[in-house]
């Protein structure tokens, strides 16, 4: 039988990429985490994030949380050294528990282009997407997995997208090859660290950046969604990140977990 307070996450520390926006995944993710216990690290990259992740990292401590903001692309190798080396050095630890990667770059939480047609895709996008949403992730995990103990977890956060086959293929493709990293890591991670990989793909999901309701691909999106007619909120992201994050889910490993309300994409 399972403890009453599986959710909690007290002593734990956790690394919550591309959530220096407070409307944005990422941030929700954090507070969620927080509001149980973890202490959590906010990154951001861009200049006007700074004040956004500042206020966002307040506000977890002005409710007896505790979080730490640092700003930086893990696209970048010391970037990346650097996020884990002063996550540790503020929480006074030497480990990390958990490792959620979001988006992180200078560019909008949608990525870069997204819907730029394949016919119109220039090298230069295709190398800052890849560089976002698969280097990126591989150089943070690369630095943090020395850290991480036994009941360790890493949440990719992928996209309904890249099983869809609608009109992102660039974007598409990256997030398809970071759940195909989070398959081959849950191996390579799992009986040797005891660590579980997964990713949460959310569907559409409501944040400022999001296209308004009326946009045709919102609209189209809307039409695939089983549960009701509208968009997800970053609460509910973050509550699935929540349960596979907890030891409720210690035996969910190598998983594509759909966010979605049911999206269909067959």
């Amino acid at each position: 039988m399972s403890a009453t307070n599986d959710l909690s996450f007290y002593g734990k520390v956790a690394i919550i990429t591309g959530s220096g926006r407070p409307s944005g995944i990422g941030a929700a993710i954090a507070v969620a985490l927080a509001v149980r216990g973890a202490c959590v690290t906010i990154n951001y990259v861009s200049d006007s994030s700074a004040p956004r992740a500042a206020e966002l990292a307040e506000s977890i401590r002005a409710r007896g949380g505790k979080a730490t903001v640092v700003r930086g692309d893990v696209g970048d190798p010391e970037v990346a050294t650097k996020l884990v080396k002063e996550t540790l050095a503020a929480f006074n630890t030497d480990k990390i528990d958990i490792l959620t990667v979001n988006k992180s770059t200078t560019v909008n939480n949608a990525g870069i282009a997204p819907m730029t047609p394949t016919v119109e895709v220039t090298p230069e996008e295709m190398s800052s997407v890849f560089r976002t949403n698969v280097w990126g992730p591989l150089l943070l995990v690369q630095a943090a997995l020395p850290y991480m103990p036994r009941g360790g977890r890493i949440i990719n956060i992928s996209t309904c997208l890249s099983r869809m086959g609608l009109h992102s293929p660039v974007y598409s493709a990256s997030k398809a090859a970071l759940d195909s990293l989070t398959y081959t890591w849950a191996l390579e991670f799992g009986r040797k660290f005891g660590i579980t990989v997964n990713a949460i793909a959310p569907g559409l999901t409501k944040t400022e950046i999001c296209p308004p309701d009326d946009h045709p691909e919102v609209q189209r999106m809307l039409g695939l969604t089983r549960l009701e007619g509208r968009m997800g909120t970053i609460e509910e992201i973050a509550d699935a990140v929540v349960l596979i994050a907890s030891p409720l889910s210690g035996w969910v490993t190598g998983q594509y977990i759909s966010v979605s309300g049911g999206v269909n994409w067959i």
